[in-house]
């Protein structure tokens, strides 16, 4: 009986061990910010959070700071634009960054303009739409929130990185967004040199 006790006790101290070395593991993974992709996060928020409070995105060629938990997917079929890469929250926010657009016909709820930054972009002038609006593209009973951020109306798109640049932004199911939220996204777009 006595025997059965100490294997037991042993069989026990193993079992302890091996789980106490799996979330040592996993605790390890989670402070070095390691995600289901393989990617690194880069959090710019504060504490060791789950999601980091923000993501940093590596692309070819520019990066892009999102908050965190959000996905990222190449959409460049449903755009018009040579690349098209989307970003999107659970909530139903998105952000999409295209690249050297091939023409486009469409609808807002806002229409932002941007000027070139140093290396990256920050807004120049809003425009959001209401039910007076008499700009034609204005469309707000659609049941969502779409935006548009494009180059200053007027004048030739200034290329960052040997390239042109427009963003939409919005929110599939909610008529109403945070537009901080974007603007802090498209300024912290950095295109390499």
């Amino acid at each position: 009986m006595e025997r059965r006790k100490s294997i037991l006790t042993i069989v026990m101290q193993v079992i302890a061990g091996i789980a106490a070395l799996s979330l040592a593991v996993v605790g390890v993974a989670a402070a070095a910010n390691v995600l289901s992709d393989g990617k690194k996060a880069k959090p710019t928020g504060s504490g060791s959070q789950t999601p980091p409070a923000t993501h940093t995105f590596d692309e070819d060629g520019w990066t892009i700071v999102t908050p965190g938990g959000w996905t990222r997917s190449d959409v460049t079929g449903h755009a018009d634009a040579e690349t098209a890469i989307r970003f999107e929250g659970s909530n139903g926010d998105y952000f999409t960054v295209a690249i050297d657009p091939l023409g486009s016909d469409y609808t807002y709820d806002a229409l932002w303009q941007y000027s070139v930054d140093g290396n990256g972009f920050k807004v120049s002038k809003k425009f959001t739409c209401s039910a007076s609006s008499a700009d034609e593209a204005c469309n707000t009973s659609d049941g969502r929130f779409s935006g548009y951020v494009m180059w200053m109306t007027g004048t030739t798109p200034h290329k960052l990185g040997g390239h042109v640049w427009y963003f939409m932004f919005g929110n599939a199911t909610k008529t109403s967004v945070d537009g901080t939220v974007f603007e802090q996204i498209l300024t912290s777009i950095r295109v390499d040199a």
